[in-house]
């Protein structure tokens, strides 16, 4: 069995794929980022099920597998990188990464997901009281989310219902919110929010809140 610690240069490799969050060449790897996942580390991090790797015609493929996002999660050993500060520097964001998702009660896939395509189409909306624009609301949520309980940017759903104001929404995304089967939260690291996504939350609790789950 292969010992469940990667090394400081898997550890890398295992932060850069959860930061591109996308199945990545290993010929990209090398060029943009100065490392290589073959060999004896890529069968260790197959084998620990961390890392996901296909060949794709000549191609060697690799992606975060769900094992691999849990570990991105706990701490991880940085203290032979050279030089040293830059070991330091990188267990000091991971550290303040996972307070946070403590904090929040979000995942890494959570923090790390794209923002969705708005929609081509709006939904029509009109004068609606917040429980009948609240189910306005879960109609527009099933056009952008793949499953039930997926996340969808609070952007998305206020474009969708382009004719209704901003506070309207507001409310009944409050009134949503204390139903069993909705969850609104905000994206943890706001230094990765797009001003689309930054204009669009919703404050509930004196938090802006910019994603919403229906279905969980």
């Amino acid at each position: 069995m292969p010992s469940d610690s990667p090394t400081p240069s898997e550890s890398a490799i295992l932060l850069i794929l959860l930061a591109e969050n996308r199945e990545i060449a290993n010929v990209e790897l090398k060029e943009r980022f100065g490392v290589d996942l073959t060999g004896a580390s890529s069968a260790k991090l197959n084998k620990l099920g961390y890392v996901v790797s296909r060949k794709v015609g000549r191609r060697l493929m690799h992606s975060l597998a769900d094992a691999g996002w849990a570990r991105c999660a706990e701490p991880m050993d940085f203290a032979d990188v050279r030089p040293k500060s830059v070991g330091v520097a990188l267990e000091l964001v991971m550290t303040a990464l996972r307070r946070d998702l403590a904090a929040t009660g979000r995942s890494l896939a959570m923090m790390l997901a794209p923002d969705a395509e708005p929609a081509p189409s709006p939904v029509s909306a009109s004068t609606s009281s917040p429980a009948e624009l609240a189910e306005q609301i879960r109609t527009a949520y099933k056009e952008f989310a793949a499953e039930p309980g997926a996340w969808v940017n609070i952007a998305d759903i206020r474009e969708s219902l382009s004719s209704v104001g901003h506070d309207e929404i507001d409310d009944a995304l409050r009134e949503l919110e204390q139903e069993r089967d909705v969850n609104i939260v905000p994206q943890a690291n706001e230094k990765a929010l797009s001003e689309r996504t930054r204009r669009a939350a919703v404050i509930i609790g004196r938090q802006h809140k910019h994603f919403i789950a229906i279905g969980v």
